[in-house]
Formats: C-alpha cells, sequence, structure tokens
C-alpha cells in the first residue's frame, strides 16, 4: 500500500511540475505594443548640437529586452544614428561585487541648429515583426 501512495504521490508532483511549464497568457494579453528605454535621455540639444550615447532597452508584449533596428523618420540631414553596444560598469557594494554589462543602444550625431527655429526628429525603433515605437530628439534654436 504504501509503493502505491508512493508511485501516485510521484505521479502528482511530476503532473504538476508539467502545468507549471506551461506559458498561458490570459485571453486579451498584449503580446504586440512596443515599449521602449532611453538611457540616459539626452533631453534638448543645445543648439551648437552634440553628440550622445544612450542604451536603448526595447520590451514587445511580455517579452523582454527584444532585438530592434533604429531609422529616423524623414532621414534629416542634421542627425545621424547609429547602433552601438554600449559598456556600463556598476560598483558593488561588497569587493569583488564590481561588474560590466554590455547593452545594445545608439550612437547619435546632432548638427548645429542655425536655422533659428527649435527642431526635431523621430526616431523609429522596430522589432522583428514590423511593430515600433518612437522617441522623439529635440534641439534649441
Amino acid at each position: 500500500m504504501k509503493k502505491i501512495l508512493a508511485i501516485v504521490a510521484v505521479a502528482l508532483a511530476c503532473l504538476g511540475m508539467v502545468s507549471c511549464n506551461e506559458n498561458i497568457l490570459p485571453d486579451g494579453a498584449d503580446t504586440n505594443s512596443v515599449r521602449l528605454s532611453v538611457s540616459p535621455e539626452p533631453g534638448t540639444i543645445p543648439a551648437a548640437g552634440a553628440d550622445f550615447e544612450a542604451v536603448v532597452i526595447v520590451h514587445q508584449g511580455v517579452s523582454l529586452n527584444v532585438d530592434w533596428t533604429v531609422s529616423v523618420d524623414g532621414e534629416p540631414a542634421w542627425l545621424s544614428v547609429s547602433t552601438k553596444q554600449i559598456t556600463t560598469s556598476f560598483t558593488g557594494t561588497y569587493a569583488g561585487d564590481d561588474t560590466e554589462v554590455v547593452q545594445n543602444g545608439i550612437a547619435c550625431t546632432v548638427a548645429p541648429n542655425l536655422t533659428g527655429k527649435k527642431r526635431s526628429a523621430t526616431l523609429r525603433f522596430t522589432v522583428a515583426n514590423g511593430a515600433s515605437a518612437v522617441y522623439t530628439i529635440n534641439q534649441s534654436k
């Protein structure tokens, strides 16, 4: 009798583990919208122009840190953007806790603004299925 109870207990435990591995999303779950984080945010670029780099993290639905490409809507001549691997160093609390993390990011060059007017450009971050999220770069006059 003890053997039968042990076998039943093991079978139930295995069944429980199998059911925990299922990836079940509730009806109506958002699996397509794209969200992004740009860090550090460049703020408003001065009229004199500037170069900056930022880590970009893109999430789509429940998928975290998905691959992306970047483009600039309208391809203005005053802004160039390229992808770049950015290494960030973190200092730990204890000796030996220091670490470096390599993340996907962008490198931007913004030319001086000689127009006398504020200007802006839209960076478009696109994921594999064609969905995208935008980030606006503003430059003062």
